[in-house]
């Protein structure tokens, strides 16, 4: 087994007694050379890799995000359908209590705004599913304060949140967000950041890069999460990793 000079460090045989490259003594107290392993370790001391590696996740049909993203659907639709005749049973009370409503004027408002209400729902269910998936890149963000006016002379102001995209076929697309409602696009995806869009899912962008990603968004309840957690820590369902 090879040795080492403790003078200059060069590697000298068992048997010699004296440095071949600096003439030293070789002593009893020269150290053995130790053969070279490559380990992870050793390896992983020079290059330390990202804890996700760019790419969209290959969980989107995963069983178990479609059975909490279906459940959550089902929830939703139910809430929607209590929701709709609320306002016509809310007039309806409110005439038969105060009696400062006629009945029927009680039954025409009530049932006016119920309406309105099932319209929307229908409306928003349409879009849903009409809806479909598609890979873009972020091209700009803009923010612009907004007024409205109601009927009796009051102005509320909000505030506008756009991004901008552009498709991989060519196509524009532009997410308005309004601060009366929640943001999340304007706030999860930056620019230049390439993204996909998933219609089915609560929370339905995806970032491509997502290493960089200040937190992972749970598609199916919206809980932001720790990038290196595997599944949300509310739901328990797993990410988009």
């Amino acid at each position: 087994m090879s040795k080492y000079c403790t003078n200059c460090g060069n590697a000298i045989n068992e048997n010699e007694k004296f440095c071949g490259s600096c003439g030293a003594p070789v002593t009893a107290e020269q150290p053995a050379a130790q053969p070279y392993q490559e380990t992870n370790q050793s390896f992983n001391s020079f290059y330390s890799a990202p804890s996700i590696a760019p790419g969209f996740s290959r969980r989107v049909n995963d069983p178990e995000i479609l059975a909490a993203v279906k459940k959550n659907k089902k929830a939703g639709k139910l809430f929607a359908f209590l929701i709709i005749p609320l306002p016509l049973i809310g007039f309806v009370i409110y005439s038969l209590v105060t009696e400062k409503m006629e009945l029927n004027q009680a039954l025409m408002a009530g049932g006016f705004i119920s309406f309105v209400f099932l319209v929307c729902t229908l409306i928003s269910a349409i879009k849903s599913r009409a809806s479909k998936s598609y890979e873009a890149v972020v091209t700009d963000k803009k923010q612009r304060e907004r007024a409205e006016h109601s009927n009796d002379d009051n102005t509320s102001y909000y505030t506008q949140y756009i991004t901008y995209a552009k498709t991989d076929d060519g196509k524009k697309k532009k997410i308005v967000e309004t601060s009366r409602g929640i943001v999340s696009a304007y706030n999860y995806l930056p620019i230049g950041a390439r993204f996909k869009y998933h219609p089915q899912f609560a929370f339905p962008y995806e970032l491509y890069d997502k290493a960089n990603a200040p937190y992972i968004v749970c598609v199916a309840c919206g809980t932001h999460n720790s990038p290196t957690d595997d599944r949300c820590s509310r739901c328990n369902v797993p990410l988009l990793k």
